[in-house]
C-alpha cells in the first residue's frame, strides 16, 4: 500500500503573472518547476497549511481568502500525492526562495515553457480555465 500525502500548492498571482519555483537539487524531481507549497500536517486545514508553507518557503504572509482551484492525484517516488491547488491573489512581503533554487514570475501560458512537475500541469490547466470563466476582478 502506498503512503498517501495531502499536499497544498499555491498559485500566487501578482500583476497577471504567477509564481513558479524550481525544485532544489536534493529534492525529488530536482530541477523541475512547481507551485510553492507542501504537506498538510495533522490537524491543519489546507488553507492553514498553505499559509504556513508560504511563510516557510517564501517568507510571505498570505492574505485570506485563498480560493480553491482544483485537486489532482499522482504517484510520485512511491507515494500517492493528493495535490490541492489554491489561488493566492494577494500576499504581503517580498518573495524569497528559502527552499527552492530559483523563482520566476510568468504568465500562466508562459508557464508551459518550463519543465513543470507532472502533478502541477493539470492544476495549471484548471487555473487557466477558471480564470477564463471568471469575470476579471472577481477572483
Amino acid at each position: 500500500m502506498l503512503k498517501t500525502l495531502d499536499v497544498v500548492a499555491a498559485i500566487l498571482e501578482k500583476d497577471g503573472k504567477i509564481l513558479l519555483a524550481q525544485r532544489p537539487a536534493q529534492a525529488d524531481q530536482a530541477g523541475m518547476w512547481e507551485f510553492a507549497g507542501g504537506k498538510v500536517e495533522a490537524g491543519e486545514t489546507q488553507p492553514e497549511a498553505l499559509i504556513r508553507e508560504l511563510r516557510e518557503e517564501l517568507g510571505i504572509e498570505t492574505r485570506l481568502p485563498v480560493l480553491y482551484v482544483a485537486s489532482h492525484q499522482r504517484e510520485v517516488s512511491g507515494r500517492l500525492i493528493h495535490l490541492h491547488a489554491w489561488h493566492v491573489p494577494s500576499f504581503s512581503g517580498d518573495v524569497v526562495a528559502h527552499y527552492h533554487s530559483r523563482l520566476v514570475w510568468c504568465t500562466p501560458q508562459e508557464a508551459f515553457a518550463y519543465e513543470l512537475a507532472p502533478a502541477d500541469i493539470p492544476l495549471l490547466e484548471a487555473f487557466i480555465l477558471l480564470r477564463a470563466a471568471t469575470p476579471a476582478g472577481s477572483c
